[in-house]
């Protein structure tokens, strides 16, 4: 049984993703219910971050419903515009690996343990392990990590790019206050970075440098721009408002 809990802390938007029985989740379920509450989400303005707690969550593979109209919930939480930040305490396998890795920034416990191993089962990642592991931690060591489905631990994740941070306690609330810090940025200028990088990594470098400008000149013209510039000659604390 799938429980879904959401709560808010300042700007930062929480989303546990919990198997409430310990049970595997439907992948079906779970997309019905995000693309719902992540679309409602994408409208509001008064959200900067996001972050998703995957630590209690045992998710069925996607291959089961590969052929229906099944939404992608790797799409779902790669399209969402504010920053993410994916949290697992224990570590991620299989497709919650695959939904973590759709994260911006990814916390985990120093004790957690990672593995793709879809093919000790027989089949291949289909919520994007083929193409994100490989974008983050390199060809040759994602080949490695797929081809064999080795589990790997905190350590090696770290040098390779799956998580950026790990923390010995406190692994939520440790999340939540880097959320807090992002959230205190200008929320335009981080929606602006976000889009900047993921899509620039996917251009030549001229079409990038073309992308950060014309977002730039968008930014100039924000009541954000404004107030962080003021704020800065004033030697006084930003408020922004997100327009």
């Amino acid at each position: 049984m799938l429980e879904l809990q959401s709560f808010k802390e300042g700007k930062v938007q929480l989303i546990t993703l919990r198997s409430a029985d310990r049970e595997d989740v439907s992948y079906l379920d779970l997309s019905w219910k995000l693309q719902d509450s992540l679309e409602k989400l994408n409208d509001e303005e008064s959200t900067v971050v996001v972050l998703f707690d995957m630590s209690r969550i045992n998710l069925q593979p996607r291959m089961k419903y590969a052929d229906s109209e099944t939404c992608s919930i790797s799409d779902l939480l790669a399209d969402i515009k504010f920053p993410t930040i994916g949290v697992v305490e224990s570590g991620a396998n299989l497709t919650v690996l695959e939904l973590f890795l759709c994260c911006d920034i990814r916390i985990a416990s120093n004790q957690s343990t990672f593995s793709m191993s879809h093919v000790l089962e027989g089949y291949s990642p289909i919520d994007g392990g083929t193409q994100r592991l490989p974008r983050i931690a390199g060809i040759g060591r994602a080949m490695d990590l797929l081809l064999t489905g080795r589990i790997f631990e905190a350590e090696e994740a770290l040098g390779i790019g799956v998580v950026q941070y790990l923390f010995s306690e406190n692994v939520i609330e440790q999340a939540i206050e880097l959320g807090c810090n992002i959230a205190d940025h200008g929320p335009i200028a981080a929606r602006y970075l976000k889009e900047a990088i993921l899509d620039g990594a996917d251009m030549t470098l001229e079409q990038g440098l073309r992308l950060e400008a014309d977002l730039n000149v968008i930014l100039q013209n924000t009541y954000d721009r404004a107030e962080g510039i003021g704020s800065f000659l004033s030697k006084k604390t930003p408020k922004y408002e997100g327009r």
